[in-house]
């Protein structure tokens, strides 16, 4: 059946857990993979035909499981190659921005700030989507190295982390931005750093609230919803699956055990 396959979620490493976390709260009933390429990480410092090459990898892995849809968990891939990749499968591939630049084009806030990772900020994604479904938005975009390495190393809670936080996010605040899209899966652990310096509340923007609703209603419109209350979650990484899951289980206590494919046999899905 179909409506019984799983759906693929996919990250460079734990950030993509926020995406399960907030899509299986939302569509219990289905069967999750979850795939974290930890041996690659940070896919926001790689290049365009790395990215290509590594997506491409990743979704023919899938492709082989048979689900029947993926979510990139990743604001890179979705910035940098979602929009050519999606047309070589026959599944639903469907990304973080969108979602978020439909949900941010119905609000009233005019200005938008971004902190994202280099590859989605050079992109222009956000902003293209923005101002193509709003015109009239002033979007402020600031791109954050270092910051998924911290969220990677469980360092979330160290004077390095809030400075480094503050480094990106005073920009926006000195620009007066309304809300603040969190554009890099990690970065919602992030939050209450973030917060912090802000000190203004509901800034924060995470587009996996809105991709959750975006499978919910593409799967009820293909008529693919699992009926059976029987979901489930298995996860998978490229590298160092007990750091995966040490990092991991402290943000998504279901994140227990993570299975270690090698890369070659992820790389023979591309041949």
């Amino acid at each position: 059946m179909i409506k019984e396959r799983p759906i693929g979620i996919f990250d460079s490493g734990v950030g993509g857990l926020t995406v399960l976390k907030r899509v299986s709260e939302m569509l219990p009933n289905e069967h999750y993979l979850y795939f974290g390429d930890t041996a690659r990480i940070p896919y926001g410092e790689k290049s365009r035909d790395q990215l290509f090459s590594y997506v491409r990898e990743i979704l023919n892995w899938y492709k082989a499981k048979k689900v029947k849809a993926v979510l990139m968990a990743c604001n890179t891939s979705s910035a940098v190659v979602l929009d050519s990749i999606k047309k070589e499968y026959d599944f639903p591939v469907i990304g973080l921005i969108e979602p978020a630049a439909k949900y941010l084009a119905s609000t009233g806030a005019k200005k938008i700030g971004l902190i994202a990772t280099s590859a989605t900020v050079n992109s222009k994604a956000y902003t293209k989507a923005l101002l193509n479904l709003a015109p009239e938005k002033e979007i402020y975009e600031v791109a954050c190295p270092g910051l998924v390495e911290i969220v990677e190393n469980n360092a979330i809670k160290t004077n390095e982390a809030y400075h480094l936080v503050k480094k990106y996010v005073d920009p926006l605040i000195d620009n007066k931005v309304d809300k603040i899209i969190l554009g890099c899966t990690h970065y919602p652990y992030l939050s209450e750093v973030i917060n912090s310096i802000v000190k203004r509340d509901n800034m924060l923007v995470d587009p996996a609230k809105y991709l959750a609703q975006e499978i919910k209603d593409i799967l009820e419109d293909l008529n693919l919803l699992n009926e059976d209350d029987t979901g489930s979650k298995q996860y998978y990484v490229t590298a160092n699956p007990d750091k995966f899951v040490q990092s991991g289980s402290k943000f998504f206590a279901e994140c227990d055990f993570a299975q270690e494919i090698d890369l070659s046999l992820l790389q023979s899905h591309v041949k």
